[in-house]
């Protein structure tokens, strides 16, 4: 008897825009719920979904945990995919490659991060969740004795089998601890999997980098109120070094008054605005060594080209000194970002290219150098090789 599979989604509020499936798959149903009524499908079972109990946030994180009776009840396999994501090839050989017979969860692994301390400090850094949640989720930890060497978890999409004692009872768990202490559900994952025993079969491809499927960015309804100050190097990243700050803001022109908390001769300023924005007239009192980090040049433009843009300054920056910072922050339009995106894919190319060559090069080098090696080892082979004989031979 063929186990019965689902695919299902969510999506609450206007946080994603519906990507229709490319190619239905006899024998695999799709849901997507949600509680927003203009959405509309020609491909997927739209569910619509409500809990005033729940915030937005709260009710879509429920149904990717939990599921629903309908399809937790109905289905064998389920999968979870992210709104954001749309599948290349077969859903069904995606499943078949990685849920074997004895399978109860299949998941990725991150593919930046190492483990739920990491990803804590991530999720402070970028702005992704509140400082005091984040303290005492930590606190929680440190009193559960949890090893941080257990993983992380990357929840875009993760098949499972939802009738499984074992997925039952973390799937409550993980809820819970996304209810009592983090909205971010990839903190809690891998504790409550070494709490309850349930075994995870880890995908180690990136799954935000390979040949299954393709991811969007979601809707952002971005605007941009704080900054953060490090100070430092973030590399080596503690989370008491980083300080969080509301802009001060006249229409697109920014200006940040820090007072230096410690001694230091390295700060990043964390300007946290979208990709693809320019910034000018920059204006950074009494300091000279700066660096505008992420940016590249476009039509005489500095614009920022991913979701980390920082300004680095170096100096010897005592504490208790003042600083002061102002500059304009100005979205390109549709059009300028379909360009820069074309000149990065340029510059991509150029760089591999360059790689290539550097790599032949290497390559050449080496065989020169292996050829001059052997041609040396022969001809001290050949002028001291007879006086060796005779020597063992005691001639």
């Amino acid at each position: 008897m063929k186990e019965k599979i689902c695919v299902y989604t969510c999506m609450t509020g206007n946080y994603d825009n519906i990507k229709e499936i490319p190619k239905k798959e006899k024998g695999i149903d799709y849901y997507c719920f949600t509680n927003n009524k203009n959405i509309k499908s020609n491909t997927w079972n739209v569910i619509y979904i409500e809990d005033l109990e729940l915030s937005n946030v709260e009710l879509a994180r429920r149904t990717k945990i939990l599921g629903t009776p309908l399809i937790n009840e109905k289905y064998d396999i389920i999968m979870w995919m992210d709104a954001a994501v749309t599948f290349q090839k077969n859903i069904r050989d995606f499943i078949d490659t990685y849920l074997e017979k004895n399978d109860s969860f299949v998941a990725f692994k991150h593919g930046n991060r190492k483990n739920i301390k990491e990803e804590m400090h991530a999720c402070f850094r970028f702005n992704k969740e509140e400082k005091d949640k984040i303290e005492r989720l930590i606190d929680f930890y440190e009193k559960e004795n949890y090893q941080y060497d257990n993983g992380l978890i990357e929840s875009t999409v993760f098949i499972k089998r939802p009738k499984n004692k074992k997925v039952i009872e973390t799937s409550k768990l993980w809820f819970d601890m996304i209810r009592n202490y983090s909205k971010r559900d990839q903190l809690s994952f891998n504790y409550c999997i070494q709490k309850t025993g349930l075994k995870v079969k880890w995908i180690n491809e990136k799954v935000f980098d390979n040949d299954w499927f393709l991811w969007e960015n979601h809707n952002l309804n971005h605007e941009i109120k704080n900054y953060n100050v490090y100070y430092g190097n973030v590399h080596d990243y503690q989370m008491e070094n980083d300080f969080h700050y509301p802009y001060q803001k006249e229409k697109n022109l920014y200006k940040i008054n820090i007072t230096v908390k410690k001694n230091t001769n390295l700060i990043y300023i964390n300007l946290n605005c979208l990709p693809c924005t320019e910034i000018k007239n920059l204006k950074i009192k009494n300091i000279k060594n700066y660096e505008i980090y992420n940016s590249v040049k476009y039509k005489e433009k500095t614009v920022f080209f991913n979701t980390f843009p920082y300004i680095i300054i170096k100096d010897d920056l005592k504490e208790k000194r003042k600083l002061q910072l102002s500059f304009e922050l100005v979205e390109l339009t549709e059009q300028e970002k379909m360009e820069l995106v074309s000149q990065l894919g340029d510059e991509i190319v150029k760089r591999n290219h360059t790689i290539e060559n550097l790599k032949n090069e290497i390559e050449e080098k080496d065989n020169t150098i292996k050829n001059m090696t052997q041609k040396l080892y022969r001809k001290v082979y050949n002028k001291i090789g007879p006086k060796i004989r005779t020597m063992f031979r005691g001639e």
